[in-house]
């Protein structure tokens, strides 16, 4: 199974927020652990359900794959929270 089966299985919002989240978490830990080391790394996840293993080529790329999982999560949270503006007097700037 790959990432985008396992978040897609999601029953809502939540739920796929705390998937992505554990999948963040996982790409993490694993590219503390291969700065330096490789240039071809491998991580797997597994949540009692589901096992996910992907493989990427380096940091570089797991880094990006962790910033495009950190915009889909963003993107989540202002669904369920909302997007808001405060406006305040300049006079209570100061």
């Amino acid at each position: 199974m790959n990432e985008t089966v396992y978040i897609e299985g999601a029953t809502g919002l939540i739920d796929r927020l705390s998937r992505i989240e554990s999948i963040i978490e996982a790409l993490e830990l694993r590219q503390v652990a291969v700065i330096g080391n490789s240039d071809i790394e491998e991580y797997s996840l597994n949540d009692g359900q589901i096992q996910i293993r992907t493989l990427y080529k380096s940091a570089e790329s797991m880094a990006k794959a962790i910033m495009s999982y950190e915009k889909i999560k963003q993107s989540i949270l202002n669904k369920l929270n909302g997007r808001g503006m405060v406006l305040r007097p300049w006079q209570g700037m100061i």
